[in-house]
């Protein structure tokens, strides 16, 4: 019996060693010591609780400049969430106790708007109702209703089925802080009388007017620029201006003055629009940009995907990569003359295999002796500070299109477009921390990728990594076929 025993145990042993228990025992041993892990680092994540947004373009989390706007906020200011009970929007309500998390000044307070009505009342100037859903943002200068359906940007060329495109509450709150701790609103002048394409008839009033600016049409003709004037918009023209308005314009810009100029080919020679610009250094490069790289085009050459330089303006767009489309675009030039005083930076340019169709009865699709090879500049931002005037100066910016707030076919309204205009018209005002709070677009337009990288994606996904699987595969195969 007690040798029975004896060759038992020594049976047992010998199986300890073999190939398949010590195989399975490092396996066991393995398991065991990821679900510990796993575990472990449960309870350390419980413990700490950390929020990662990992959404594409960070649509939970503020932005550097709203920190910023935060830490200059030293009043008390109350947001008012109108939501009935279980109603809340989660995403909403995520982004607005960020707020609160970072500046204790701020506090959030959600009302039931069927038991709130007198409350309400008092914020409802138009005596019209406000929404539920909706947001109030009270402070020391002042208070402002921001709708429900401002907190998205929405493209209506579908009226039936409009489609959300991007989600605006960071930029519509901080946006709303800045003007309830000021109680600024810079006025926006739309230069009319030319057969402009006028930014009310664009329904870009509303969208001015939420980024506490002050829309208002203006005929020079008829008087000087106003005091009150933050800037002035010419967009579009298909008619050139008067001696008179021109030299109206030029005496508010020697005082200070900022405008924004946007023109294409449409606009023709316009002689004394041109010699404002003149004035200032650059002058419009006639013709249309055609786009031969398929990356910086939207599969249209006309459809131009311009690359954004490291200005202001259009950084946030290159950090974020949100792109911009320029329809039929003209180009933009630096003068060889001008003064050293201007400061004149370039803000979107075409690739260098473009080329500018100064021939527009040329219609041959590649390039030919009279046209310019690329790239183009597309816009310009100038600065020029004002003499014996310290910290004054004239800002301009002068983009190559006539199109830029008009939807694009197939695409409908180009969220990086409007970011664009807001952040040039910001910038003209130097109020740099609203310029890189934008919208966080949910729309994408199509992949740009070379020829070159098409080959060596669809190798990757459709050779290298299936074969690498199947090694893989193979080698673990033939290992157990020997155990």
């Amino acid at each position: 019996m007690k040798l029975k025993n004896m060759n038992l145990k020594a049976l047992f042993l010998e199986s300890l060693q073999t190939k398949q228990v010590r195989y399975g025992g490092y396996a066991a041993l393995l398991t065991l010591s990821l679900v510990l892990g796993l575990m472990l680092l449960n309870l350390i994540i419980q413990q700490f609780s950390p929020q990662v947004d990992l959404t594409r373009n960070k649509l939970f989390s503020l932005s550097e400049q709203t920190t910023k706007v935060l830490e200059g906020i030293k009043s008390p200011v109350t947001i008012y969430a109108l939501w009935e009970p279980g109603k809340e929007s989660r995403q909403v309500k995520e982004v607005l106790e960020k707020y609160v998390a970072k500046n204790k000044n701020i506090r959030l307070e959600i009302l039931d708007p069927d038991k709130n009505p007198g409350l309400i009342a008092k914020y409802d100037k138009t005596r019209k109702g406000i929404e539920k859903g909706s947001l109030i943002i009270e402070g020391e200068k002042g208070f402002k209703v921001i709708p429900q359906v401002d907190l998205y940007e929405i493209n209506w060329m579908n009226f039936q089925n409009p489609e959300i495109t991007g989600f605006s509450v960071e930029k519509r709150v901080t946006g709303t802080l800045l003007y309830v701790t000021s109680g600024t609103t810079p006025v926006v002048y739309d230069l009319t009388g030319h057969k402009e394409k006028a930014l009310f008839d664009l329904q870009m009033k509303p969208v001015i007017e939420r980024e506490n600016f002050t829309y208002k049409q203006l005929n020079l003709l008829q008087s000087e620029v106003p005091e009150d004037a933050g800037l002035l918009v010419i967009n579009s023209p298909k008619q050139d201006l008067t001696p008179a308005e021109r030299d109206r314009i030029l005496s508010y810009l020697q005082k200070g003055g900022r405008l924004l100029v946007m023109a294409d080919f449409q606009s023709g020679d316009p002689k004394n629009l041109k010699e404002i610009l003149a004035s200032y250094g650059v002058d419009f490069d006639f013709g249309v940009v055609v786009e031969m790289n398929k990356s910086y085009n939207t599969g249209n050459p006309f459809h131009v995907i311009p690359e954004p330089s490291l200005h202001d303006i259009v950084r946030p767009l290159k950090e974020n990569s949100v792109p911009v489309v320029l329809q039929f675009a003209q180009g933009v030039k630096t003068l060889d003359l001008k003064r050293r005083t201007l400061e004149i930076e370039p803000l979107l340019t075409s690739s260098a295999d473009s080329f500018l169709r100064v021939d527009l009865q040329n219609n041959s699709p590649s390039f030919s002796a009279t046209d310019k090879k690329g790239p183009i500049t597309l816009g310009v931002a100038i600065k020029e500070p004002l003499e014996n005037q310290q910290g004054k100066e004239t800002r301009i910016v002068v983009l190559g299109t006539g199109t830029l707030l008009e939807p694009l076919s197939l695409f409908g309204q180009i969220q990086g477009n409007f970011d664009l205009f807001m952040n040039s018209l910001t910038w003209l005002q130097d109020r740099p921390e609203s310029i890189s709070v934008r919208s966080k677009s949910l729309i994408t337009l199509p992949m740009r990728l070379s020829g070159l990288q098409v080959i060596i994606f669809g190798l990757l996904f459709t050779a290298i990594i299936p074969l690498g699987l199947f090694a893989a595969g193979l080698v673990v195969w033939l290992k157990r076929r020997h155990l």
